[in-house]
């Protein structure tokens, strides 16, 4: 099952519109029809609030997937963030491996890239996902916060 939210440009970071199930055709949807320049637009006018952000999570395996914007009026891009459980090693190699979710952001200006990533994501094509967003320009990669 897929479930989803929205924060809003300059919201509390931790202040999430939560919309419930959802699936990749209402998703795109709502993605189609976020009104992305305004929310960039409050954003920017409370820059220690959040950027405008629409979030997917499959509760049957814990995989996050979310779309952000960033930038004004007349320069913006879409950052689109995969959250996924990786095995790590430990503090230098020694032990035992553990599983931490791992957070990946990539840059993309391509609004119909973006939709076709979504449709990765919701198809469970993980694989093919995490190949096609490595083709982006990566913005960071680091151990997710929200454990």
């Amino acid at each position: 099952m897929f479930t989803y939210d929205i924060q809003y440009g300059g919201d509390p970071h931790e202040k999430y519109d939560y919309k419930g199930q959802t699936d990749c055709k209402n998703f795109i949807s709502t993605f189609d029809s976020f009104p992305w320049i305004n929310e960039i637009e409050k954003s920017n006018a409370n820059p220690k609030g959040c950027s405008p952000t629409l979030s997917v999570k499959n509760t049957s395996d814990e995989r996050d997937f979310w779309v952000s914007m960033s930038g004004n009026r007349t320069n913006h891009g879409y950052l689109v963030g995969y959250e996924y459980p990786k095995t790590k090693k430990r503090l230098l190699g020694f032990g035992k491996e553990k599983t931490v979710k791992w957070l990946e952001i990539y840059l993309t200006e391509n609004k119909d890239k973006v939709k076709n990533l979504f449709q990765l994501y919701f198809d469970k094509r993980y694989e093919q996902l995490h190949a096609d967003m490595k083709k982006l320009d990566k913005f960071e990669e680091m151990e997710a916060q929200n454990q």
